[in-house]
Order: structure tokens, then sequence, then C-alpha cells
């Protein structure tokens, strides 16, 4: 176990009552470390009131915290009492220094002329290159696009080829009734005319 006490010349003897005061009545939180030879009660007053019990500090470095407004009185139950303080409300936020300074504060000097006038067209020469290189890409890009969408149909895009129907032979005659394809692949046979040779020759024989 370790005790760290700090700064010794921080640590002030609680003889009588200590006033922890405030910059204005808003409420704040105040922290009291107390370094005691014994158990010690406290007790408190604020803004004129009669005093209170505050706690019990046991015996060694201990730490008490509370939010509290206004001017505070803390006190022990006795003067006898060997009790250090150290609080928060007391510390010293600055110091004062003795007058001497390691800082030296370096003014920015100006730049010639003729570097900002070349640093200045530079950026003028590739603020025009990324412009040309821009338009370059989306000519790339649209180019592309033209492309498929003149070579893509039906689900890769664009619209779907339509299948024409076939067209019959220009010389081909059309059929008649009964002329409809057999069950056997073979056409029906359609009845000679009136007074064919055929006819005629059969008689005959």
């Amino acid at each position: 176990m370790s005790i760290k006490l700090g700064n010794l010349t921080d640590w002030v003897p609680l003889s009588g009552s200590i006033i922890l005061g405030a910059s204005d009545e808003r409420s704040r939180r105040v922290r009291l470390y107390l370094n005691c030879l014994e158990p010690t009660p406290l007790f408190m007053a604020q803004d004129g009131a009669p005093a209170r019990f505050l706690a019990t500090m046991p015996a060694g470095l201990e730490l008490v915290e509370f939010v509290a407004s206004g001017e505070v009185e803390i006190a022990a139950d006795s003067l006898d009492r060997v009790v250090y303080y150290q609080s928060t409300e007391t510390e010293k936020m600055w110091f004062d220094g003795d007058g001497s300074s390691f800082t030296t504060i370096h003014e920015r000097q100006p730049r010639n002329e003729a570097l900002e006038w070349v640093m200045f067209q530079q950026e003028q020469n590739q603020k025009r290159v990324e412009q040309v290189l821009r338009a370059e890409m989306q000519t790339q890009l649209d180019r592309m696009r033209t492309e498929y969408e003149n070579t893509s149909s039906g689900v890769h895009g664009g619209a779907a080829a339509q299948h024409q129907k076939p067209t019959p032979a220009k010389g081909a005659a059309a059929p008649q009734d009964g002329g409809g394809v057999q069950p056997n692949g073979g056409s029906a046979v359609q009845p000679a005319p009136a007074g064919a040779p055929g006819d005629e020759q059969a008689g005959a024989a």
C-alpha cells in the first residue's frame, strides 16, 4: 500500500475552522482531502445557518466530497484534533513568473513574388488538366453506353428481336378442299375432269 501526499506545503493544519469560499452562488463540487491522526467527526455551517454534522473521518488519508453553494465553513469537534487538510478550493492555478521568457514568436516572412506567380500558374495548369481528363472520361463512358445499347438485346438490354413468319414461295398454289396432307404422308388424288383423254381410252378398251 502506498500513500501519496504530493507537495507537503499544500497541506494546512485544521486549526479552528476553515472557510471555503465561492465567487458566486452557483452549486459546485467541493473536494476536501483530510489526513487525520485519529477518527475525527466533522461539522459544517453554510450561509450563517447553525452547524450540522458532516461526517466522521477515519484515521489516515481520506477524501470527503459534496456539492454546496456559497461559503462553507468546516470544523472538527475539538481543537485538539490533529488534522491536516488540502482542498481544490484553495489550489493555486497559476504561478507568478520571474519575467524571463524563453519563447520566441516567429512571424511569417513574405514569399518571393516570382515564386508566388509560378505556384499560381502551376495550380491553374493542374486544374485545366483535371478538366480535360474528366471530359475525356465522360466521352468514353457515353460511347461505351451507346455501343452497349445498340448491340444488346433481350434480357441484357435493348428490345428483343421479333421472329417473322416464313412467306410461301411465289409459284406454289394454294391447297384446295381435300388437298391436305394424308396420314400416310401422301397427297389426296384429284378427280380427273370430264371428257379427259384417259376416260376415252378406258371406254375403248
